[in-house]
């Protein structure tokens, strides 16, 4: 199932000015990992040292904001639209 990722303005200097992309998956962590291994150097972003979803990741989902530690369980459709951001933090 292919849903649409928008990658925030960091990560589409990575890839070459893309806004879009396009991964496979049905959770958020799935998506995450199809576009790990469609493009490793995003894997280093998405991904911790044990391969758990960086806490600093933060997905929208249909309106819904979806924080590192639900990424497993959030269920996506095909079609679904993606939003990564970075979770901001300061004080």
């Amino acid at each position: 199932m292919t849903v649409r990722v928008q990658l925030p303005p960091l990560l589409r200097n990575m890839m070459g000015g893309e806004r879009w992309l396009e991964a496979d998956g049905n959770s958020v962590a799935a998506v995450l990992s199809d576009l790990g291994r469609k493009h490793p150097p995003l894997a280093l972003h998405f991904f911790d040292e044990q391969g758990a979803v960086r806490h600093n990741i933060v997905c929208i989902h249909d309106g819904t904001l979806v924080r590192a530690h639900e990424a497993g369980v959030h269920q996506l459709h095909a079609g679904d639209e993606l939003i990564l951001t970075n979770a901001l933090a300061g004080g």
